[in-house]
Parts: structure tokens; C-alpha cells; sequence
């Protein structure tokens, strides 16, 4: 009962990230203008808004597919069956969008640095490598949890297929 609710309660969180991300997707533009017209003339305004508005939406591919897989491990485990290779697929899809977070991050956040003039003057480097720690850690955290439902799902099938 208590593994069935907090199934449904991560589901529901997953549900209101989505929301959320789809949300500030949809403002993104706004919120851009909003922060370079304090630095910026209006004449560069638009340049400015389209590149840090395809970096952000660039860097939210994967992010978003992350959390639709994360929200079919939520379904699987409501539906009591957690062991199955499509739980290790989506864990094997995760840590690839988390990897690849960490190359899209890297070269959006180089190319505002030296093409996008309100952002020469940032030190971008430590949020690289705080992204970077972060996406590495998460990627390899579920491709081995990946490798251990393969195992176990291995496992099941075959005590399944002997009782």
C-alpha cells in the first residue's frame, strides 16, 4: 500500500516537472528579454533572444525525454512490474540523454560565451563543470541500474520459467 503511494506520489511530481518544463519552455523568450534589456541595446535584442532561446530549447531535448522515460518507470512500477527490459531500456535512455546533456551544455554555453556579446564577460566554466558532475554522475548511476534490471529481469525469466 505504502510502495503503491509513493509510486503515485513520484508520478505526480514527475507530472507537475513536466508541466513546469513545458511552461518555462513557453516563456523562455520573455524571460530572455527580460534579462538582456537591463544590458543591452534594443537593436541587438533579437540576435541575443533567438541564440539563448535555441540553447535553452537544444539543452531541453533530452532533459524532457529523461522525464517521460522516468515517467514510464513510474508506470511500470505502479502496475507492480518493476523487473522487465523495458525498465532497463528507459534507464539505458536516460544515462544516454545525460550524456549527451553534457556536450549540449558545454557548446551552448561556449557559444554564448564568445558569440553572444552580453555574455563574454561571464565566468561560464564552473557551471560547466557543476552541469557536467551532475549529468556524469546521473548517467552512470543509470546505466548501472540499468545493467542490474537487465540482470534481474534475466534473473526472473528464468526462475519464471522453471516453477
Amino acid at each position: 500500500m505504502i510502495k503503491s503511494l509513493n509510486s503515485k506520489i513520484l508520478n505526480v511530481i514527475i507530472l507537475i516537472g513536466i508541466f513546469i518544463t513545458g511552461v518555462l519552455l513557453l516563456a523562455t523568450p520573455m524571460i530572455s528579454i527580460a534579462l538582456c534589456k537591463t544590458q543591452v541595446p534594443v537593436s541587438e535584442l533579437n540576435p541575443i533572444m533567438i541564440n539563448v532561446s535555441i540553447c535553452v530549447y537544444l539543452c531541453f531535448i533530452p532533459y524532457m525525454i529523461s522525464l517521460f522515460k522516468l515517467k514510464k518507470l513510474c508506470r511500470l512500477i505502479i502496475k507492480n512490474i518493476p523487473f522487465t527490459m523495458a525498465s532497463s531500456k528507459a534507464l539505458k535512455t536516460i544515462s544516454i540523454c545525460s550524456f549527451s546533456e553534457i556536450i549540449i551544455f558545454a557548446v551552448c554555453m561556449l557559444y554564448l560565451k564568445y558569440f553572444v556579446s552580453p555574455f563574454n564577460d561571464t565566468l561560464i566554466i564552473p557551471a560547466i563543470i557543476v552541469v557536467t558532475f551532475i549529468c556524469l554522475v546521473i548517467g552512470l548511476l543509470c546505466l548501472t541500474l540499468s545493467q542490474l534490471f537487465e540482470t534481474a529481469t534475466k534473473i526472473k525469466d528464468e526462475n519464471d520459467k522453471t516453477i
